[in-house]
């Protein structure tokens, strides 16, 4: 017999929540055997210089097992996926993905993402693109499209329903 939440009628995912503690385990093993805090991944992140996001002490923060702190901060959302902190660190920790498995997890556990992120996701669902095809503004300025700077045209997905579908079944698949 399980508990069932009276003002919601939710029952207890006790599966999901055994997976998530898999799953922090194994990120805690990785940042606590691996990363020795040399700073490096911190060096070449692009959300560094802009939002003050620290690769090497979010692997600190999980290897003294602070998830919750970690999930329930904005700073996890600041990661631009640039993938650098994996080229530079020597360990081969790869901050990124424990940031990609802490978004995993807030998301799980029902925490909401960051109003500012909601739109990409919404027009990346609806389009296969973050955002529309833009016009920049020259030197001169003249406001030139894609073609005009001899750019490949973006290619957006054959069958969209197809992405879209792919999509959700990744959105609800396990962690």
């Amino acid at each position: 017999m399980t508990v069932t939440d009276l003002t919601s009628m939710a029952s207890p995912q006790i599966t999901l929540k055994r997976e998530l503690d898999e799953r922090l385990l194994r990120i805690k093993v990785e940042a606590l055997e691996y990363c020795y805090q040399c700073g490096k991944c911190t060096s070449g992140c692009e959300a560094h210089r802009l939002l003050e996001l620290e690769p090497h002490r979010v692997a600190l923060l999980l290897s003294r097992g602070l998830f919750d702190e970690l999930i329930n901060s904005d700073i996890i959302w600041t990661c631009m996926s640039c993938f650098k902190c994996r080229e530079r660190c020597p360990q081969m920790v790869a901050p990124v993905e424990l940031l990609y498995a802490l978004k995993n997890i807030a998301v799980a556990k029902g925490k909401q993402i960051p109003g500012r992120y909601t739109p990409m996701l919404q027009s990346i669902i609806s389009t296969g693109l973050i955002q529309g095809e833009q016009q920049v503004l020259t030197r001169k300025q003249q406001t030139v499209k894609r073609e005009d700077l001899g750019l490949p045209s973006l290619q957006k997905p054959r069958d969209i329903s197809r992405f879209q579908s792919a999509i959700m079944q990744i959105a609800t698949d396990k962690i």
